[in-house]
This record gives structure tokens, C-alpha cells and sequence, in this order.
């Protein structure tokens, strides 16, 4: 049985430890080189999403280190991608439903990147890149950013922005696409300024009598 002094000891190393971690996160910083990279495959998934690539592009640009369940845990999978060149941090996934013909395979859903710390990149590059309908103003007006919803009791508002678009031109199929980039705001608290990207997901909605409820709380 541990002592006193051990468990106090133990508690220290345990607060010198987490303090060790946490500045090591504030503290890091993205090259431009893990930027462009992470870029290139934002653009890819685009191309999965929409129908235009098929799904093993992603694995030839990044590894699959792990499946798990996905965003219908009775019916997808996720594929986790090897995000080490950033960090240990940061998440890349795409979430799959089986092919709804009843043949095998699998049909690419969600992509979703959680940036951890978040990653600065222009919210215009990123419109450019995926082709993407811009309209200033809140999004019941028709534009891209949506309102904040109120947190729970006690907790702070948000300090960001949620963006969420429809490509200028749709893909052929059932399906539309959505994107939808998640900001931190700047000094300035304007989320149209905002440069920190902390989410960004692609994803499928499809145009069926019995539409695919995705899980978004992820």
C-alpha cells in the first residue's frame, strides 16, 4: 500500500506531466509544408464525396491506421486516416454506408478533419478550392454562416463561426453535398475574419423517399 508521501508524489509527477502536455500543444505550430499537404487531401475527399474518385485515392495519399464505427453505428464503418504528419493530435475520417443496391463495397458518406490545435487556413482559398457557393450573411437569409445555438448554463458562447455552403454545381446522382468549415474567431471576435480552422466536414445528403440520417454530434 502506498504511503502518504507516495501518492502526494505521485500527484505531482501526475500535475508536472499534464503541464508538460498541455504546453507542448499550445505551443505547436504548423509548417506550411503539413498545411499544403492537408490541403491536397481536403481536395481529394472532395472529389470521393462528390463521386468523381474512387475511395482507395485517399489511401493512396494517406494510410488507414484503424476502422470503427461509423455515423449509423447499425450500418457504417469509419475509416481512421494517419494524421502523424501533423500531429498526435488531429483527427481525419470518412464515415461509409454499405452500397444501398445490396452489392459489396461501400459508399463514401462524411469526411470529416478535427484540428487539433487549429490549423490556420483562408476560409476563400478553401471556397476556391471546392468549388463552393459564397453568399455573405446568416444562413436562414441564404447565406453560409449560421447562428450560434445557446450553450448550456454556465458555459460561454462559442469565440467562432460555423460556415456551411452547397457546391456552385452539384454532382450527378441522388445525392447533394454539403460542406460545412467551423472557425475560431479572431482579436476582432468576427467570425468573417476568423482564420483558425477547427472542423471541417464534406458530406452526402442524400435525395431518397427514406433519407440517410447522419449522426452530427461527432
Amino acid at each position: 500500500m502506498q504511503t502518504d508521501a507516495e501518492k502526494q508524489a505521485q500527484r505531482e509527477a501526475y500535475k508536472v506531466e499534464a503541464q508538460r502536455a498541455q504546453a507542448a500543444y499550445d505551443n505547436f505550430r504548423y509548417t506550411d509544408a503539413q498545411r499544403e499537404q492537408t490541403i491536397e487531401f481536403i481536395d481529394a475527399a472532395m472529389k470521393v464525396i462528390r463521386g468523381e474518385a474512387e475511395f482507395d485515392s485517399l489511401k493512396r495519399l494517406l494510410p488507414v491506421v484503424r476502422t470503427g464505427i461509423g455515423l449509423k453505428p447499425s450500418t457504417s464503418a469509419r475509416f481512421d486516416f494517419d494524421s502523424s504528419f501533423l500531429n498526435k493530435w488531429t483527427g481525419i475520417d470518412v464515415s461509409t454506408i454499405p452500397k444501398r443496391d445490396g452489392s459489396a463495397g461501400f459508399e463514401p458518406v462524411w469526411f470529416q478533419i478535427d484540428f487539433r490545435p487549429p490549423m490556420n487556413i483562408p476560409r476563400e482559398r478553401l471556397e476556391k478550392l471546392l468549388q463552393l457557393k459564397v453568399v455573405h450573411g446568416w444562413s436562414p437569409d441564404g447565406g453560409n454562416l449560421q447562428f450560434e445555438m445557446a450553450p448550456l448554463h454556465g458555459l460561454p458562447y462559442f469565440n467562432g463561426g460555423s460556415f456551411l455552403y452547397s457546391p456552385l454545381k452539384q454532382p450527378q446522382g441522388d445525392f447533394d453535398v454539403e460542406v460545412r468549415f467551423t472557425y475560431l474567431n479572431g482579436p476582432d471576435k468576427d467570425p468573417w475574419t476568423a482564420q483558425r480552422l477547427v472542423r471541417l466536414q464534406i458530406s452526402r445528403e442524400y435525395r431518397t423517399s427514406e433519407p440517410i440520417k447522419l449522426r452530427t454530434d461527432q
